[in-house]
């Protein structure tokens, strides 16, 4: 993970014409932080992170079974809540729920190969007992991908240990690889993964068991790509250049569906998924953070000033995997691919868990949408998400999709069935479901429910009965059948409280005291097939200098399936998932869409909404065989949830 500072960003302030009536951003910031809890007023509680200072990319998850211990590392400085003198902090864990945080980094940038910073690595465990982190050891900065790239100043190093953990030896071979292979012009050259690829190995006649590391970058003026090397069983640090695994071309973006792969790689990772429904169908992919982005106006709103994130993304990718002719090269197809989320999650690490059989991944949930200012005020930066378990997700028998052909959407894997209906295959993630359990039966958790309500045809507001205190952790579930007119529909969330209206509509047993005026909401738009999250903003005149209350805005699209025996078509239903840990957000519709993000101005929850509403029919419909009008199947709320 590069410095902030080496890509040529700057961050933005309000301009200054010297007069005094001019707002700055201190005197701005001090408005919005008006209270004595700046440190604990948005940090999360059931997210993992450092007790203070800055992190970013999650580093080295992995399990040790000799222990039953779980780790995860963090690219962290634990001085301050900026980038810089970037060590490993360190968390291990016996669920996957409770975690023990050290207070002291387990790397240090203290060698003249790493002085510059411990970057992003993996976690390997070998036959001997040793644990070994592969890591990024930085000698010379800045590092961009804009930039030329410096031969060796990205090498990668080797720490063990060989006490469960307890203390860790860097090799005295470090660095164990001097830099990107010869030749190459690169762009980047960091962020090993290592684990046996067994699909690989096969395609180039080696062992099952064969370890393979990849090394994330791109080939300058050429295309983003990973580096793919055979490792030895014998020695973590013999490292054999095979090929470059992708060459797609710059800024290479299939659709709106599948995103822009632009121009530089980190923390890519490999993995097979088999589909959960027919194992012996597999699918190989590839997860990878993505740098060089071009602009993208139309899946969202543009800033004008304040804070703004990188052009950057979270992607994956599936492709077959083909030798070249009598080479020992190898080269991965992109076949289809999407967003592993769409909000403000990067740096997604991965392991096989061998307890649950499930791949599970941590991203880096950012701190950009915050001011120098206010982020320096708050003392801290950046958090884990949620760990999320990832497979394929199969639908069958599909004729179709809200708006768009199938094969338009690049996202998905379409397989034409001998009945004309197609078998839809994509990439899901959700969060680890004994996270999920652990805290929904936390002591003091109370639960919210509505029922079955059908919308009325000119659109309608349904509330959820709120008769508890004000919230800042919780879970939300729900699901609606949309109708082939309806134009939005979705879950309003209140931040406020305001007076009681007894005109409007209301299940609850009382009338509803939330003034939704400030409220996030959550919105599918089922004919632009487009789900987007509008935070609220700060009321403060030039409040958007120092936060970025910018939507989130996602593809989406509901399936509609026949039943093979009598026919009958049915569209699926719009299921939405969100947890809420104080400043965080982190969302995900039908399993397949993702999205992270940041609600600063939304203080409090104080109620729920659910709404519907009827469009123009001369604007046209979707294609949701459902009939009648469009309902709420259920809601379920689950407050204070608490680890």
């Amino acid at each position: 993970m590069t410095s902030p500072s080496s890509s040529g960003e700057t961050s933005h302030r309000p301009a200054s014409d010297g007069s005094t009536g001019v707002t700055t951003p201190e005197d701005l910031s001090v408005q919005i932080l008006n209270t004595a809890k700046t440190f604990t007023r948005w940090r999360p509680s059931y997210h993992l992170m450092p007790h203070t200072g800055w992190m970013n990319d999650p580093c080295a998850p992995g399990y040790d079974p000799d222990t039953g211990l779980y780790y995860v590392s963090f690219q962290w400085n634990p001085n301050g809540p900026d980038w810089g003198d970037i060590c490993w902090g360190t968390a291990t864990s016996r669920d996957l729920i409770h975690w023990e945080i050290q207070d002291q980094p387990i790397l240090q940038p203290n060698n003249s190969y790493d002085s510059k910073g411990v970057f992003t690595g993996c976690f390997v465990k070998l036959k001997d007992g040793s644990l070994n982190y592969i890591y990024t050891s930085v000698s010379a900065l800045p590092i961009h991908h804009t930039l030329p790239h410096q031969r060796g100043c990205e090498t990668l190093s080797i720490a063990t240990s060989f006490d469960h953990g307890d203390t860790w030896n860097k090799s005295e071979r470090n660095p164990t690889l001097p830099g990107e292979p010869a030749g190459l012009d690169v762009t980047g050259w960091r962020d090993p993964f290592c684990a046996p690829w067994p699909n690989m190995s096969k395609a180039l006649g080696l062992d099952s068991g064969t370890l393979f590391g990849v090394v994330s970058g791109g080939i300058r003026g050429v295309t983003p790509t990973t580096f793919l090397y055979k490792i030895s069983s014998e020695d973590l640090g013999d490292w054999a250049y095979i090929s470059p695994l992708t060459n797609f071309g710059l800024n290479f973006r299939p659709s709106r569906w599948s995103g822009d792969l632009g121009k530089n790689w980190e923390v890519t990772n490999f993995l097979t998924l088999n589909d959960e429904t027919d194992v012996s169908i597999s699918h190989e992919l590839l997860i990878m953070g993505i740098e060089g982005c071009l602009e993208d106006n139309s899946e969202g709103s543009k800033r004008d000033g304040g804070p703004s994130r990188p052009s950057r993304g979270q992607l994956w990718m599936s492709g077959c995997l083909q030798k070249i002719n009598d080479s020992d090269e190898v080269t991965m197809s992109y076949d289809f691919g999407g967003h592993l989320d769409h909000g403000c999650l990067y740096a997604a690490n991965s392991f096989f868990d061998p307890r649950s059989q499930r791949h599970i991944y941590w991203g880096w949930i950012t701190e950009e949408d915050l001011c120098d200012e206010i982020r320096h005020q708050q003392g801290w930066s950046g958090t884990l998400s949620m760990p999320r378990q990832i497979q394929i997700q199969t639908v069958h028998s599909v004729t179709g999709a809200l708006v768009s052909i199938l094969s338009s959407i690049t996202s998905v894997d379409l397989k034409k069935e001998e009945n004309g209906t197609f078998t839809v295959r994509t990439l899901a993630s959700e969060p680890y479901q004994p996270l999920v359990n652990h805290l929904r039966h936390a002591p003091n958790v109370r639960q919210y429910c509505v029922g079955k309500t059908t919308f009325e045809p000119s659109g309608q507001e349904i509330e959820l009965p709120w008769n508890g205190p004000r919230s800042i952790h919780w879970e939300l579930e729900c699901s609606f059948k949309i109708s082939g007119s309806c134009s939005k529909v979705g879950v309003s969330i209140g931040h406020t409280r305001g007076k009681p209206d007894h005109s409007r509509i209301s299940i609850m047993s009382r009338a509803n005291t939330t003034d939704f005026a400030n409220s996030t909401t959550m919105i599918f738009e089922p004919l632009r097939e487009t789900f987007t999250i509008n935070r609220p903003s700060f009321p403060g005149l030039g409040s958007a200098l120092l936060i970025n209350s910018s939507p989130e805005v996602a593809p989406h699209t509901l399936f509609t399936t026949r039943n093979p025996d009598t026919n009958e078509e049915c569209t699926e239903t719009l299921d939405i998932r969100a947890w809420r840990d104080n400043s965080v957000l982190e969302v995900f519709v039908n399993g397949r869409t993702a999205i992270s993000t940041r609600l600063y101005a939304a203080e409090e929850t104080h109620g729920m909404r659910f709404f519907a509403f009827n469009g123009d029919s001369s604007l046209g419909t979707v294609n949701a065989n459902h009939p009648g009008y469009t309902e709420l199947e259920y809601a379920t709320l689950w407050n204070d949830i608490v680890v």
